[in-house]
């Protein structure tokens, strides 16, 4: 259970907070973000803590989709309040501006919440902590 916790939920976390840092000081000196390196990093990243697991197929989905709720979720809204600290126009639960946006999947969001903000952060939260009673659950019956 300790291996699962530091591994597939907390490291991800860990990992997004860095991320979110690196690339609001990237925003902050007008350098463009490279989303697919970050991307393919952090795919690389929770791919590693599963080989080092060896979990079954099961888990491997449940932690996949706990990885990628939890990126939502430990990267936006750390992202935004970084950024914050130099343009108090940011909130926590900003949308990006752009028509379109420059990330692929700011735009899918947008077409599916629209520019709400607090519904894609509520709508994420709730999926990552339902993942999460998912996983543990499943660790404690083994």
């Amino acid at each position: 259970m300790i291996k699962l916790v530091s591994i597939i939920i907390l490291s991800p976390i860990l990992f997004n907070l860095i991320n979110s840092r690196i690339d609001a000081y990237r925003i902050l000196k007008d350098k463009t973000i490279a989303h697919s390196i970050n991307l393919t990093a952090y795919f690389l990243f929770v791919a590693a803590g599963y080989i080092y697991l060896r979990p079954d197929v099961t888990t491997i989905i449940l932690g996949c989709l706990q990885a990628f709720f939890n990126r939502q979720v430990a990267f936006d809204i750390p992202l935004n309040l970084r950024r914050r600290k130099n343009d108090k126009t940011i909130t926590w639960d900003y949308v990006s501006k752009a028509n379109p946006p420059a990330a692929w999947f700011d735009r899918i969001e947008i077409k599916i919440f629209g520019r709400n903000g607090r519904k894609i952060a509520l709508w994420y939260i709730s999926l990552w902590l339902i993942t999460i009673i998912c996983l543990i659950c499943k660790f404690g019956t083994e």
